[in-house]
């Protein structure tokens, strides 16, 4: 099973690390969890790709967190539970696509959960460049 090319939209597991987390010193998230590709980015020198990434979870947004609710059918198409899911627009994570934090979804047969549609792509990252240009955006970079 190979790794596919990172693209913007693509749904992988990761370790994110939380900003509460980070305060607290964490280096690692505390577990691994579907995660959304917003952007990638080849370093020409070494021919590397960093990509910046966005959480998902099951947690409903807390005052002062930005989210985006996934549609039910689009959280089925991924192969998520059927519990309420949110991709958290105010969270980011800034890694290198060969960071041993990305894992396989299923080892040996499944990689990626998929793409989301464009329509919900283009919506997140227009919510996230709005959070840039406020200075709202929390993100780590955990590029070695």
């Amino acid at each position: 099973m190979k790794k596919p090319e990172p693209t913007v939209g693509l749904v992988i597991r990761y370790d994110f690390l939380w900003s509460h987390e980070r305060e607290k010193g964490y280096a690692d998230g505390a577990k691994t969890r579907p995660c959304v590709i917003v952007t990638a980015v080849i370093r020409k020198a070494t021919g590397g790709t960093d990509i910046l990434v966005a959480p998902i979870t099951h947690s409903p947004p807390m005052a002062g967190t930005v989210a985006i609710e996934i549609p039910h059918r689009v959280g089925q198409h991924l192969g998520l539970d059927d519990a309420r899911s949110y991709i958290i627009a105010s969270e980011a994570n800034s890694v290198s696509w060969d960071d041993p934090g990305i894992v396989p979804v299923k080892p040996g047969v499944q990689w990626a959960y998929g793409l989301i549609p464009k329509g919900l792509y283009d919506r997140l990252r227009a919510t996230m460049l709005d959070l840039v240009r406020q200075r709202k955006l929390k993100a780590a970079d955990r590029k070695a």
